[in-house]
Order: C-alpha cells, then sequence, then structure tokens
C-alpha cells in the first residue's frame, strides 16, 4: 500500500512538473499574442541564457508556491492584496501569489528580447499595462476584499456597483466621480477666459489678465491631449492658470 502511495505521488508530482512546463510555453505564446496585429512582435527573440534562467526561476518558484500554498496562504508583497481579506481567503491569496508571479515572468520576458532600448520599453510598457488589466483585484470572482464588502454590506456594495456600471453605459464613457456635481465656471475652470479662435483640431482659450499690467511677450501654453482643457484650472487655490495670470502674465491655451 505504501508502495502504490509512493508511486501515486510521484506520477502527481511529474503530472504538476509537466503543468508547470505546460504553463511556461503558454506564458510565452501569451507573449508573443501581446502586440495583436503590431509588426513589433512578430520576430520577437530572447537572449537564450536569460530566457532559460526565466525558466528555471519560474519552475522553482511555482513550486515552492504550491507547496506552501499546501501549508498556508501565501505572503503578498503588493499594495493592492494588502488588506487582511486577501491572506484570510486561501483561492484569493493564491491567486494573487500566481499573478505576481506571472507577471515578474512576463516582465522578465520582456527585459529579454532582443531589441533596441527603445523597442524593449515599448514591449515592457505592454506587458505592464496588460498585467495591471488582469490582475485579480480586477474580478470580483478573486477580489477577497471586495467579497468581504459585499457580505458586510449584505450585497449593497455589489449593487452600487452594477448602478455605476449602468451609469456609465447610458453616458458612454467611464466616469472615476459624480459628474453633475460639477459645474464649468463655478467650481472647475474657474478662471475668467473665452475662446478667441477654434477649428476642428482645438480651441485658443484667451485668459483675462488679473493684474493692472501684464508682460508685453503672451504665454502660450498647450496642455496634454489626453487632459480636459481645465485640467489646471480646477479651483481657485489649486488652479495654475489662476496663478499665472495673477503674476502678470498673458496667458492664452
Amino acid at each position: 500500500m505504501g508502495q502504490q502511495n509512493a508511486n501515486a505521488g510521484g506520477i502527481s508530482a511529474e503530472a504538476f512538473q509537466n503543468s508547470l512546463n505546460q504553463a511556461w510555453q503558454q506564458a510565452l505564446a501569451s507573449f508573443q499574442q501581446l502586440g495583436g496585429s503590431d509588426p513589433l512582435w512578430g520576430g520577437v527573440r530572447f537572449e537564450p541564457d536569460q530566457l532559460r534562467a526565466l525558466q528555471q526561476a519560474y519552475l522553482k518558484e511555482a513550486t515552492e508556491l504550491w507547496n506552501q500554498g499546501l501549508n498556508q496562504n501565501p505572503a503578498l508583497k503588493d499594495r493592492r492584496f494588502s488588506d487582511e481579506s486577501w491572506s484570510h481567503n486561501p483561492m484569493s491569496a493564491f491567486s494573487a501569489a500566481l499573478y505576481l508571479l506571472n507577471t515578474r515572468s512576463l516582465m522578465g520576458l520582456a527585459n529579454a528580447v532582443q531589441a533596441d532600448p527603445k523597442t524593449r520599453e515599448r514591449i515592457r510598457f505592454a506587458v505592464e499595462q496588460w498585467s495591471a488589466a488582469s490582475a485579480p483585484s480586477n474580478s470580483l470572482l478573486l477580489n477577497a476584499e471586495a467579497q468581504q464588502k459585499a457580505i458586510e454590506t449584505k450585497g449593497e456594495s455589489i449593487a452600487k456597483g452594477v448602478q455605476n456600471l449602468l451609469h456609465d453605459l447610458r453616458q458612454g464613457h467611464v466616469s472615476m466621480t459624480d459628474e453633475s456635481l460639477f459645474e464649468v465656471g463655478k467650481n472647475v475652470a474657474t478662471t475668467p477666459g473665452q475662446v478667441v479662435f477654434e477649428n476642428d483640431l482645438f480651441q485658443l482659450i484667451e485668459y483675462k489678465p488679473l493684474t493692472s499690467k501684464v508682460h508685453q511677450k503672451p504665454f502660450l501654453l498647450v496642455p496634454p491631449c489626453i487632459n480636459k482643457f481645465y485640467i489646471l484650472d480646477l479651483q481657485p487655490e489649486n488652479s495654475f492658470i489662476r496663478y499665472v495670470v495673477s503674476k502678470g502674465i498673458a496667458l492664452s491655451w
């Protein structure tokens, strides 16, 4: 009987190693697919020695994680999983630890790519974005903190989340705040000014001077295209625009 159990254990260990090897091959395949149709990813190659070292490290850490998970929940050194509810939930703790291991491995692959520094940086950026989006903290099924909140509020937190989702779908974009609380000119974009030119690409705003005299040479500010026009002019106490015009500078952007 003891011999049979030993054999069974050996088969299980062998099966586990095979599954890890398959997971590593799948990770390589997934890495190649991250770029989609981007031709940059088509011919990705790795430094052989680094790739071998990464595979060995992955297999070693994955095995240690599995063995640790049989006895206790793994330690999670990431602020996204700092709440104690993660460490108290075996499934969530293991999924978070495995996610962190996979993320480290993917970033290692990005660093091992044979490419110029600019290309390697683009690949690292893509991996970081994909990894952040796939974090278990983004899934209710695996987010122990969200599950605990749902229990404590008797489902109210989930109901509010669904309401927020439906609201964003109706308005056509995702919002992080209650946009109905803000009114241009009242509690956001409060510095007086007017549009003096516009076309299909931009609007040119000229701000009203707040001093009796202004400098002869005006200051043209071009904000990042990803921001709203009022990002530097929220309220008087934290408005860069108001600060500039209050120093006697004629400002347009």
